[in-house]
């Protein structure tokens, strides 16, 4: 236990200069596909008013919440998948865990329920998962995809089944989430 203490998960920090006026520029691409950032910082030297542009994107970020004690388990019910991710874009990122200490989720507005979590969670839950890329040669942490919208998912299958009694019965995880849906027809719920 104390050796386990001793060891430092491996960090990752991406810094990128980058110009929103350039077709290229690859900043959208970093946050677009780093799902457990909730936050991420502009500094825009010598910039007195905010550039169309960027204030535009600020401006359509739109409204979120933040849900306390959620069960993952939720986000596998028929309600929950014929209510958000059927009729819209949701999101869900766990809030105040640390992505290289913490188990973490997060859902995708593509309907993929991500965790990434410890060894000791990964094999006590007995879903099927990989490596994380950051933990280093010896893993000690874990990434485990489940898409919540395959048809393999529905509530008689036995996938579905599998998971949710993992997620439920064998090793239930309970945390804060930011969460954020847009709905596609503009109805809302």
């Amino acid at each position: 236990m104390l050796t386990a203490l001793q060891t430092c998960p491996r960090h990752l920090l991406v810094c990128e200069k980058s110009s929103f006026l350039q077709e290229r520029s690859r900043h959208s691409a970093h946050v677009e596909t780093h799902y457990y950032n909730y936050c991420v910082s502009i500094c825009l030297p010598e910039c007195r008013l905010l550039p169309e542009k960027v204030k535009n994107i600020i401006d359509d970020f739109g409204s979120y919440y933040l849900v306390k004690n959620l069960p993952v388990n939720e986000f596998l019910t028929q309600e929950f998948n014929d209510r958000f991710l059927k009729k819209g874009l949701f999101y869900a990122l766990s809030y105040n865990t640390r992505i290289d200490q913490d188990n973490v989720a997060a859902v995708l507005p593509t309907g993929k329920l991500i965790l990434s979590v410890n060894k000791d969670t990964y094999e006590e839950m007995g879903l099927q998962g990989k490596p994380s890329l950051y933990s280093g040669k010896k893993a000690i942490r874990y990434i485990v995809t489940i898409d919540l919208s395959d048809s393999s998912m529905s509530p008689d299958g036995k996938k579905f089944q599998r998971v949710k009694w993992a997620l439920t019965e064998k090793k239930p995880l309970a945390l804060d989430f930011l969460v954020s849906w847009d709905p596609l027809d503009n109805s809302g719920i």
